[in-house]
């Protein structure tokens, strides 16, 4: 219920943000022009800001977990508590 209520206040603040800032801008970039609602340019920055740091976070996160050699914690202990295959195959006695 909590994250509902966070969430419709996020889109109520995105509302007013929107309704605030209205008035038209034109983005220039070398010799590219784009003439945009301000609340749009801010929302696209955001937004690229939001997936170059996805993106960031993805490869540290892939670079710790494929570390070579390494082995979570989890797993180390899995690995130490894990009966051979031989004492299995064997069955009840």
């Amino acid at each position: 219920m909590a994250i509902l209520v966070f969430a419709v206040l996020i889109v109520a603040a995105a509302v007013i943000f929107s309704y605030q800032n209205r008035a038209i801008v034109t983005l220039s970039f070398i010799t590219w022009q784009s003439s945009a609602s301000l609340a749009i340019i801010v929302f696209l920055a955001v937004a690229a800001g939001m997936v170059i740091m996805g993106l960031l976070w993805m490869g540290s996160s892939f670079k710790k977990r494929f570390k070579k050699g390494a082995k979570s914690p989890d797993v180390a202990a899995t690995v130490k508590d894990r009966t051979p295959l031989d004492e299995t195959a064997k069955g009840p006695q």
